[in-house]
């Protein structure tokens, strides 16, 4: 695997991390009840180390092929967009993600696109 892509990967997953982790760091930094805080405090992180791995993990693996073939982009695009409106539609995140891969191997199967 290229050096570069593992690096892509690792900068996203802390970029992700900080901009979740952030805001709530700051917010329990200013509250006054220091017993709760402790319990909130695992919470948040560990919530917010799943969702960057899974963000670091996303962009490690689309970035391959996208360097290598660029023009099924769009069947990309076409997936997110679809994994994307059916889970803010619906708010179940299994059915949108299976529904969006096969959208993506249909798109990226069965329709050409070049630039």
């Amino acid at each position: 695997m290229n050096l570069e892509i593992i690096l892509v990967g690792i900068v996203v997953g802390i970029a992700n991390f900080v901009s979740r982790f952030g805001p709530f760091f700051v917010i329990q930094k200013f509250q006054q009840n220091s017993q709760k805080r402790g319990a909130l405090w695992l919470k948040i992180a560990l919530g917010s180390i799943g969702i960057s791995a899974i963000s670091s993990m996303l962009v490690v693996a689309t970035l391959p092929p996208l360097l290598e073939t660029p023009n099924k982009s769009l069947a990309m695009l076409i997936g997110f967009l679809v994994l994307t409106g059916l889970y803010f539609k619906f708010k179940k995140i299994v059915p949108a993600t299976l529904t969006a891969a096969l959208t993506y191997g249909l798109v990226y199967t069965y329709i050409p696109f070049h630039f």
